[in-house]
């Protein structure tokens, strides 16, 4: 099964969780009912957990935030066989939080998970990255895919894919 984590400022109603859903048959993860500011990160992974819980097999499409997310969630579901990252937060250990910007500290906090550094996730991993991404580093993209032997494909678009959003559902489908 197919399933879309979306990131910070948007929502599993969003335009690309809408688009992936019309074309794909994908199903959107509602992972937080509060304002971004307010959530919560234990809460956000209990939530997709007990959405994917009865799936065997499991493909996660995160989106930013939501790449961490379904980086986090396939460290402990052996049933997530595939991750699709879109230029996914994942923030490198030794990052000084305190130089991100947007991202209430708390939540930073939360986000910074050495086990994805450390830890071989046992799923096949695509990062689709933007090159004129402003939100999320480059150095975090090559850390995170070194340390997990991830594929990397390069469009020339923004942290939002917003060139691309119309292709994205045939990008995806070439994947799985």
């Amino acid at each position: 099964m197919l399933y879309y984590i979306h990131g910070y400022q948007s929502s599993p109603t969003g335009e690309k969780a809408i688009l992936l859903k019309e074309e794909l048959q994908v199903i959107p993860i509602t992972y937080q009912e509060s304002p971004p500011q307010d959530l919560v990160i234990s809460k956000c992974l209990s939530r997709i957990s007990e959405t994917i819980a009865h799936d065997q097999q499991v493909i996660l499409i995160g989106s930013s935030l939501g790449g961490f997310l379904a980086a986090s969630s396939a460290l402990t579901h052996p049933t997530v066989k595939q991750l699709i990252l879109l230029n996914p937060a994942i923030i490198p250990p030794e990052q000084d939080l305190t130089t991100i910007k947007d991202m209430p500290l708390r939540i930073l906090q939360d986000m910074r998970d050495p086990r994805l550094f450390q830890e071989k996730i046992p799923a096949a991993i695509t990062i689709l990255r933007g090159t004129l991404d402003d939100v999320v580093p480059d150095e975090w993209i090559l850390r995170f895919a070194q340390a997990q032997d991830a594929t990397i494909q390069l469009y020339t678009d923004d942290h939002r894919f917003s060139k691309n959003l119309h292709r994205l559902p045939d990008i995806i489908s070439e994947l799985i």
